[in-house]
């Protein structure tokens, strides 16, 4: 409800409103650290604070492998070939839409916008539907959209870096195995939250996207009780997604979903195809992707999901896939650094794909729970 709301924060300041809601988001905050991207307030909660929302999940990730529903390996490899698959294929219909719209180079460059699922909004659109939507369902959505989130930033972070800085990019990998080390032996918070500031830095100096960094900590923290006392993953996910939930994400969402809804993004051949590209690649593409990969694999016995789970409910929730804006906007953002008018263009194309399957996974998933179908197991 919280991203709901900023969302429509943001969509109204920007229309009624849109020279003050520039002016905030654009506001010089001043740069620190020698980093230039950081002088504005949209800088620092896209390159700051969105690696609060990635430590936790790589907190997620860390836990759910360790002793949740990616522990077992059939398990945890269903949902990332799911994953890896609705990501080849949006990545490919965008692609291929952008060059038969006759979309410059720039245009095409944006291949990588579609690709990533928002865990918060497709994990609230199955909350919606409450036991409607089977357990299994809901971990195989989440373990998907976390896959999806880290493999897109991983993308981004090849795609965007630009010379690497050789020093930098070995004080990373120092950072990295000084983490590997102190989960052996360090069950303190404190350490892992050093470590995540230490190689946010030496990755935003490296030139590689820094906000990785929480996801790489994340993942490495220990996940073992010590003497009947919660883990240190847990004891850490607990604040940290709270902060995530209730702070960073809605600030993203007012700070990057501030559309201008007009018509004036078709009036122009590259701003269309980037809209249409975009509206085909997180409704179809998505989805296609998602769907086929998981039914091959289970035709050929190599895919494992739990009971519960149907084609009919999998095709809704891989619409609800479709739906968000986080890392998409943060590929937008690199992809389109210097063109206004097409990043304004991905941001009307992800609001349009976002509402098109929040609706129609919804509807889907209403109509599967009414049938009854053979569970795929």
């Amino acid at each position: 409800m919280l991203l709901v709301g900023s969302l429509g924060v943001a969509l109204l300041w920007a229309n009624f409103a849109p020279h003050s809601y520039h002016v905030v988001i654009s506001a010089h905050v001043g740069s620190v650290l020698s980093l230039p991207h950081l002088g504005t307030a949209e800088g620092w909660i896209n390159d700051v604070l969105m690696v609060v929302f990635f430590l936790a999940v790589g907190l997620e990730v860390g836990h759910e492998r360790r002793h949740g529903a990616l522990a077992e390996n059939r398990s945890a490899v269903s949902p990332v070939l799911a994953a890896l698959g609705g990501m080849a294929v949006a990545a490919m219909s965008y692609f291929l839409v952008a060059l038969s719209w006759h979309g410059d180079a720039t245009v095409v460059s944006g291949w990588g916008i579609p690709m990533a699922t928002d865990i918060a909004f497709a994990l609230g659109g199955l909350q919606l539907l409450g036991a409607r939507v089977p357990t299994a369902l809901r971990v195989f959505v989440l373990a998907l959209a976390v896959a999806d989130d880290v493999f897109s930033v991983i993308a981004l972070g090849i795609t965007s870096a630009q010379a690497i800085a050789g020093w930098w990019a070995l004080a990373s990998v120092v950072v990295i195995l000084s983490v590997i080390f102190l989960r052996r032996k360090v069950m303190a918070r404190w350490p892992y939250l050093v470590a995540t500031a230490l190689l946010w830095f030496t990755m935003a100096k490296t030139g590689v996207e820094p906000i990785l960094a929480g996801a790489i900590v994340g993942a490495l923290v220990p996940t073992t009780e010590q003497h009947g006392h919660a883990s240190t993953s847990t004891r850490l996910l607990r604040p940290v997604a709270f902060v995530a939930s209730a702070v960073v994400l809605p600030l993203f969402v007012l700070a990057n979903a501030g559309v201008e809804l007009s018509t004036s993004a078709f009036h122009h051949t590259n701003t269309s195809a980037v809209v249409v590209a975009l509206l085909v690649a997180r409704t179809a593409g998505k989805v296609v992707g998602i769907v086929a990969t998981v039914y091959v694999l289970h035709s050929t016995g190599v895919l494992r999901l739990g009971n519960g789970i149907t084609m009919g409910n999998l095709i809704g929730a891989s619409l609800l896939c479709g739906v968000g804006f986080t890392v998409p906007l943060l590929y937008a953002g690199v992809a389109f650094a210097h063109h206004e008018d097409l990043f304004a263009a991905a941001q009307l194309g992800l609001l349009l794909a976002s509402l098109i399957g929040l609706v129609g996974g919804l509807l889907v998933l209403v109509f599967a729970a009414r049938r009854t179908k053979p569970t795929i197991t």
